[in-house]
C-alpha cells in the first residue's frame, strides 16, 4: 500500500523520471503532469496528497497554476512544494 499520492508537475521530463522513480522507491504513488493546465486536471481527479510544482514551465507557469489550486475549494488544502 501506497504511503501517499504526490503529484510531481515540471516540464523537463528527466525531472519528472527522477522524481517518479525516488518516490515510487519510497513508497509513494506518483503522478505526473508537464504543465500548469495537467496538473490542474490531475489534481481534480486524482486528489494528491502532496503537490510538487516547478515554478517556470509552459501555458501556465507554477505562480499562476498555485493561485488557481488555492482558489478551488476541491484542491486548496493540497499542500504545494
Amino acid at each position: 500500500m501506497a504511503k501517499g499520492k504526490i503529484l510531481v508537475v515540471d516540464d523537463e521530463i528527466y525531472i519528472v523520471h527522477i522524481l517518479d522513480f525516488s518516490l515510487g522507491m519510497e513508497g509513494y504513488e506518483v503522478l505526473t503532469a508537464l504543465d500548469g493546465e495537467q496538473a490542474l486536471e490531475k489534481a481534480h481527479a486524482e486528489h494528491p496528497d502532496l503537490i510538487v510544482l516547478d515554478i517556470m514551465m509552459p501555458k501556465l507557469d507554477g505562480y499562476e497554476t498555485c493561485k488557481m489550486l488555492k482558489a478551488d475549494p476541491a484542491t486548496k488544502e493540497i499542500p504545494v512544494i
